[in-house]
């Protein structure tokens, strides 16, 4: 299961501390870190998530972000973060989930693939209300909070035979990632 918690504590963290650290230093911290941590997920029957790699893609696009913010003498506001937004849902795209346990009714796993990487608006509000607040550890919780959501909204389908062994695959939607 995700470690929201732990990933929040880090961030708070990384966010406490930024005397030497360059906002790229901050975008790929933002990556791997969220990478890590979803790295732990699982669907709703425990499978665990394949890790796709793709964190480079989320990195590109908080760098891009935060100089855009940067550049900017007023806040971008949403718009800023809809390309880190489109970056998440595209680390999930194709993605695949461990088959191991099966999805009732079946019970023989053939494949558990991400079908719906979710929507980039949600995050992107996430990530902007995270950025409005004052305090490292209240960005960090709605930081996490938009994550959350997030894989809260990605849907699978498990296909699996179901008895005997040698019928026909039955695919099984599920939704949510944990």
């Amino acid at each position: 299961m995700i470690a929201w918690g732990s990933l929040e504590k880090d961030i708070t963290s990384w966010l406490e501390d930024l005397s030497e650290k360059t906002t790229d230093d901050t975008a790929k911290f933002f990556a791997d870190s969220y990478a890590q941590a979803v790295t732990a997920g699982a669907d709703p029957m425990m499978n665990a998530i394949i890790p796709p790699g793709k964190e480079a893609g989320i990195e590109t696009a908080w760098k891009a972000a935060f100089a855009a913010q940067a550049e900017s003498d007023s806040p971008l506001g949403v718009p800023n973060w809809l390309p880190v937004a489109t970056a998440i849902v595209l680390y999930w795209t194709g993605g695949m989930v461990s088959p191991a346990t099966p999805h009732p009714p079946t019970v023989v796993p053939i494949s558990n693939i991400i079908t719906f990487p979710g929507v980039p608006p949600g995050i992107a509000s996430g990530i902007d209300t995270a950025f409005k607040q004052e305090e490292a550890p209240k960005v960090a919780a709605e930081l996490v909070k938009a994550y959350e959501a997030h894989t809260g909204t990605i849907m699978g389908l498990y296909t699996g035979l179901i008895p005997p062994a040698a019928s026909s695959p039955l695919p099984v939607p599920w939704a949510g990632i944990k």
